[in-house]
């Protein structure tokens, strides 16, 4: 009733003030309010969540497919090289025992042979360890492309993009997730797993190697102390998965804001706005910087009892081990030979009881990192189902007696009873029922807000039919088949790209010299398909009054930041001549003239109708009546229209 309220002081004046301008013959409208009349729902997007061990399996599917993969081959060589890694580390040890025995013993010759060992060692080590990180890197860029590669195949099909941001019940920075969040998860991903072989490695092998040593009572001390110490530490680690979770969405919320600042540069600008989109930025990343300095403050809490635990206390298990080792070892003390070996047993049991403690901490910072990667592999994963939700058409309950039929020809665009309801639900056409067939275009008015865009939001299928029965063309665009319908949005659209790749988008250039090349008459085989399509559209740009810009810009190969080179009027245009390079049988024009002036409009109008483009157009302007045959009045908002006959 507000929108009607609202409304009133115009309903004498609507529509071109249509008693004045041009005469009209009622052949529909809408039901009366008396009609019994329920409102379906429109679905909300939405998706089941998994629970993360199914989300962590779902992601190793994508990342490793199967061993023989390349990324399965550079685990392998990661395996090999951690083994490696381990093995050389328990010969570096046993050196640092041999090297006192022999200077205790004062054997020169086999210190000097020690002394070369040592070296190949070295050499060794310094090949492992280098190569080691350059796997890790490796297998961070190589699951970072895999993950990218398929979350875009879902996210670039079937406008589930456009479904994931403006139909999902959640803010969905999918920007953010895709870019920032991705390389994040791969990174520390592949640092995980890296690092998860080797203090399991290490582990294994200096436990057996303490065995030999202390025998059980040895091994059973380390292991109660690191049981232990893990128990503790999970107890006290806060939960930096939704911890990080949120700083990354807090982030993304953050660089949203200076890309809405870039984008509506000038007009911010004009309204000399800088002020109040200072204060908007400054409290988005008063929120990033104190929840930042909550996670840093955790962390260093945690770090200082983790430390504590997994580095400084060890060092009293291992004095124990080396006097329990001490006292049970057999022999005269008094003996150098003795003491080279209880001095070389002593050291290499100091040195296994070391790496066993560094690869027991190395365990425990598994852990806290793991926390840390469930918060990024809930949000890449929840874009994920998402994805999946928009593509199988997965959606919430909707009305129990809502049917829907979406049914393809080529010859008729056709609503039977089909209700205009926008995600928010509110009505906006109520059983809307009108047909429009080559050569009888249709001219859609109606008050601002009344519902006119959502209509062709219904038609191209960015908004779902929730009830009656829609017949229209296949909307692929295709360098064979072309197109039947075509739509030119209310706000203009320009590519990255060179000014032909703003005339044929959204096909490619080789897509367009194909459909072009197939149009010319026999006898111009010697001419280029580069020459053919630039001729082609050098016509188009001549009908749209653009031919200037072939010299003003230097060419149909220069590549510019079209939005902020051309004026509104001729981004308009621009898109006209897409229209008619494209050629549908149907044309969907979103008041997208409204920018230039009425004689050019009048112009584009009927260029499309000597094209044989049969038009649906929402517009304002008196002018474009006599271009249409039948018009919808959409009247106040909420659900009522009318159809009308247009008499000229």
């Amino acid at each position: 009733m507000t929108v009607q309220r609202a409304f009133a002081n115009t309903k004498k004046d609507r529509a071109f003030s249509a008693s004045r301008s041009h005469s009209s013959e009622l052949i529909s409208a809408s039901l009366t309010e008396e009609e019994d009349y329920v409102s379906p729902v429109f679905p909300q997007l939405q998706s089941v969540p998994r629970i993360l061990p199914l989300r962590v399996a779902s992601m190793f599917k994508i990342l490793v497919p199967t061993v023989l993969d390349k990324q399965g081959a550079q685990l392998l060589a990661v395996a090999i090289l951690v083994l490696s890694r381990t093995w050389i580390s328990d010969r570096i040890a046993s050196l640092n025992g041999t090297t006192v025995k022999y200077v205790l013993e004062q054997d020169k010759a086999a210190f000097v042979k020690l002394i070369g060992i040592s070296v190949l060692q070295s050499a060794a080590s310094s090949f492992v360890a280098p190569s080691l990180r350059h796997l890790t890197a490796l297998l961070a860029l190589g699951w970072r492309i895999r993950l990218t590669k398929h979350l875009l195949r879902n996210y670039l099909r079937k406008n589930a993009y456009y479904k994931v941001i403006h139909m999902s019940r959640e803010n969905v920075d999918a920007d953010q997730r895709l870019t920032q969040d991705l390389e994040k998860l791969t990174t520390d991903l592949s640092g995980l797993v890296t690092g998860m072989v080797k203090p399991t490695v290490d582990i294994l092998w200096f436990t057996w190697r303490m065995k030999l040593l202390t025998g059980r009572r040895g091994v059973a001390i380390l292991y109660a102390y690191m049981l232990l110490g893990l128990g503790f530490l999970r107890g006290v680690t806060p939960d930096f998965g939704d911890l990080t979770s949120r700083e990354q969405q807090l982030e993304g919320t953050f660089r949203y804001m200076h890309e809405r600042l870039r984008t509506h540069a000038e007009s911010v600008a004009f309204f000399g706005g800088g002020a109040r989109e200072r204060e908007m930025i400054e409290s988005r990343f008063g929120a990033l910087f104190d929840h930042s300095m909550l996670l840093l403050k955790k962390k260093w809490l945690f770090g200082i009892v983790d430390d504590f635990v997994t580095k400084q206390l060890p060092h009293n298990v291992t004095w124990g081990l080396s006097l329990l080792y001490a006292m049970e070892h057999r022999g005269d003390r008094a003996m150098t030979s003795t003491q080279g070996e209880l001095a070389h047993a002593l050291r290499f049991l100091a040195s296994v009881v070391s790496q066993s403690f560094l690869a027991f901490g190395d365990i425990l910072e598994l852990h806290r990192k793991f926390l840390e990667l469930s918060g990024g592999i809930n949000r890449i994963f929840e874009l994920e189902e998402l994805l999946d939700a928009a593509q199988h058409g997965d959606s919430g309950s909707g009305s129990s007696r809502s049917k829907s039929t979406v049914l393809d020809s080529d010859d008729i665009i056709s609503f039977y009873k089909v209700d205009i309801i926008t995600p928010t639900q509110k009505v906006l056409a109520r059983q809307l029922t009108c047909e429009i067939v080559p050569g009888q275009s249709l001219l859609v008015t109606g008050p601002n807000g009344s519902g006119k865009s959502s209509i062709f939001r219904v038609l191209r299928g960015l908004w779902p039919v929730v009830d009656g029965r829609l017949i229209k063309p296949h909307q692929q665009i295709t360098s064979e088949s072309g197109c039947h319908l075509f739509y030119v949005p209310q706000r203009p659209y320009t590519c990255l790209g060179t000014l032909r790749d703003q005339i044929i988008y959204p096909l490619s250039c080789d897509e367009a010299e194909k459909r072009v090349s197939r149009l010319v008459e026999e006898g111009h085989e010697s001419v280029g398909p580069t020459d053919i399509l630039d001729a082609h559209l050098k016509t188009i740009l001549e009908n749209v009054k653009l031919l200037y810009l072939l010299e003003r810009e230097g060419g149909w190969d220069t590549s510019q930041n079209w939005e902020d080179i051309l004026s509104l009027g001729e981004q308009q245009r621009l898109g006209m001549a897409r229209l008619f390079f494209h050629k549908p049988r149907f044309g969907v024009l979103d008041e997208c003239t409204n920018a230039t002036s009425v004689d050019v409009e009048e112009h584009l109008y009927r260029l499309a109708s000597d094209s044989g483009i049969t038009v649906i157009t929402s517009s304002q302007r008196p002018a474009l009546i006599p271009f249409h045959s039948v018009e919808l009045r959409l009247i106040d908002g909420e659900g009522k229209w009318e159809l009308r006959k247009i008499e000229q």
